[in-house]
């Protein structure tokens, strides 16, 4: 077994290798939180994926999307043990991985997608390391905490804090976002109403003018004949 991990890191830090590349570290059984910024007004009304890369080619297997209606992209959305939700006011796509396991280790990427086309907006290396509670050996790492082959990427490291789900704050863009439309919601609604109001009162107002007899059944005109006085 130890043979094939070791191959799976060379394959996988040798994919990283040229590209800008943002490492985030994992305990195993533990939570792990990825974030992704990007540009919201280039990417405004997208959705957005998370996907494993397979090959060099860039070949992205999509684990977890967004809503498919981008105005509720601020509900996370699960898939197994992975979650996603987007901020699309602040403009940052957030991953949660639960109870990482050795086969989530590998290579992702954060895409905007356009159609059937799919921007990276960050390629992110994902390393499960061995919980120091377990008491295993260095040797159990499944992923090195450093590794040379990095030495000419730019990448940015990130220790998770095994945070549970119920720890993660909601992100408060998406609340201000949601606040402000159920105000613009009942502001239309009233306005709706006072209109029908206002209507209905126009009809039921009586026109002003003289009066029209041939209307009343009770009136009706005669003509008066008779001889002038000279």
């Amino acid at each position: 077994m130890e043979p094939l991990r070791l191959l799976i890191l060379v394959a996988v830090t040798e994919l990283s290798r040229a590209h800008n590349t943002t490492v985030f570290q994992g305990m195993a059984g533990r939570s792990l939180q990825v974030s992704c910024p990007y540009n919201s007004l280039k990417h405004w009304g997208r959705r957005k994926a998370w996907c494993r890369q397979l090959d060099e080619e860039g070949t992205c297997q999509r684990v977890v999307s967004t809503h498919r209606s981008w105005l509720l992209s601020f509900l996370k959305r699960w898939n197994g043990s992975t979650a996603i939700v987007d901020d699309a006011l602040g403009g940052t796509l957030t991953i949660t991985l639960r109870n990482l396991q050795a086969h989530d280790a590998g290579l992702y990427q954060c895409q905007s997608l356009y159609g059937d086309e799919a921007d990276t907006l960050r390629k992110v290396l994902v390393e499960v390391l061995a919980d120091p509670l377990d008491h295993l050996d260095p040797g159990g790492l499944w992923i090195p905490e450093e590794s040379k082959s990095f030495e000419d990427a730019q990448v940015e490291r990130s220790m998770s804090r095994g945070l549970s789900e119920e720890d993660i704050p909601f992100p408060p863009t998406p609340i201000l976002f949601l606040l402000a439309c159920m105000f613009l919601g009942k502001l239309l609604a009233a306005s709706a109403l006072w209109a029908v109001a206002w209507h209905g009162q126009k009809l039921g107002t009586p026109q002003a003018g003289g009066l029209d007899c041939s209307r009343d059944p009770g009136y009706q005109l005669q003509t008066l004949t008779g001889q002038r006085d000279t």
